[in-house]
């Protein structure tokens, strides 16, 4: 399951009934609680736009149990990173749009920086329905680049959705770690690789238009595979010029509440980052992140099920051992 909560920004306008509309489907599809929040500096009008927005979910498929609505007096980016902690929600959906204000102001830009969990953006679509069928996944094969990937094809499994894979970097490597993607995250999505060189931002662009992709999914640190990714803000770029929608992943933390029986992640609690494992009996084990090595946060590899550093290519088992070295010492708890 892609979500179990999200929390969807509305203001009343026609940008902010499409981030609903969007957010709505994924909600119901994924059986997923949809927090609908607004804020305000001024409250007037606000309780019958918080119903019409429950109205129009309840319309989209999902259950009356599965809405919540919250409203906060506040500048609306403050307002949102806060109730996505409080919900430890997995998704952040706010609409956007390129060439024009943003319905939130500069919200979408904050968000994509500070946004303590996934971020969608809902731009100026022009295909009918929320619903995705393609989705474009830009990688280039790094750790920070990995987690946007799976989302992604996890969002196209739900959604019966194909999947382009854009691959920005040297052909030879791309062709290696593309196949790994596929072959570790695809199943039975339909996909299909471009690898290619250049710039990167008008290169992912150009695939989605050429595809004609309804969503285009990057990590929230770019792809830092490559620096000039980290130097051009990547995911911030795609954002202002993109008028599809846009999943920026996050690809350090992420919410507790996302993982599954046998899945591990980092998440972050008091402004630490540790590293959790939910064993199949479904209880929650939270380790330290930090490499016993020399200090390094650990990131987890679904496909080897382990704690893995990139730094030096230690290793920890999900209660924290170390399967490789140079690290001597467990991951100790939190």
């Amino acid at each position: 399951m892609p979500y179990k909560r999200i929390v969807v920004g509305v203001g009343g306008s026609e940008a902010s009934s499409r981030a609903l509309a969007t957010a709505a489907a994924l909600a119901a599809a994924d059986k997923a609680h949809l927090i609908i929040a607004t804020a305000y500096l001024q409250g007037t009008g606000i309780q019958a736009m918080q119903a019409a927005a429950v109205a129009a979910a309840q319309e989209a498929g999902v259950k009356p149990n599965r809405i919540q609505t919250v409203s906060r007096e506040g500048t609306p980016a403050k307002v949102l990173i806060e109730l996505a902690l409080r919900h430890d929600a997995g998704l952040l959906v706010v609409s956007g749009g390129r060439g024009q204000q943003h319905s939130l102001g500069d919200v979408p830009e904050r968000l994509s920086h500070h946004a303590p969990c996934d971020l969608l953006v809902v731009g100026e679509r022009t295909s009918a329905g929320p619903r995705y069928e393609r989705i474009v996944i830009a990688t280039d094969g790094s750790a920070t680049a990995d987690r946007a990937a799976r989302r992604g094809f996890d969002l196209a499994d739900t959604l019966e959705a194909s999947v382009t894979m854009a691959f920005v970097g040297h052909p030879a490597t791309g062709a290696l770690i593309t196949q790994d993607t596929v072959t570790t995250y695809a199943g039975e999505v339909a996909t299909d690789v471009r690898i290619m060189t250049g710039s990167p931002v008008t290169l992912i662009l150009g695939v989605a238009d050429e595809v004609d992709a309804d969503l285009i999914v990057v990590g929230n640190k770019g792809l830092t595979g490559m620096k000039r990714f980290v130097t051009t803000s990547v995911p911030e770029d795609i954002v202002g010029r993109a008028q599809r929608d846009v999943l920026i992943c996050r690809t350090i933390r992420q919410a507790i509440s996302e993982l599954a029986p046998g899945e591990g992640g980092i998440v972050e609690q008091q402004g630490e980052k540790l590293a959790a494992y939910m064993d199949q009996a479904g209880e929650l084990r939270l380790l330290s992140a930090k490499c016993t090595h020399m200090g390094c946060t650990v990131g987890w590899n679904p496909s080897g099920s382990t704690f893995d550093c990139p730094c030096h290519g230690s290793r920890f088992a999900p209660d924290g051992t170390v399967v490789n070295g140079p690290a001597a010492r467990p991951l100790p708890p939190a």
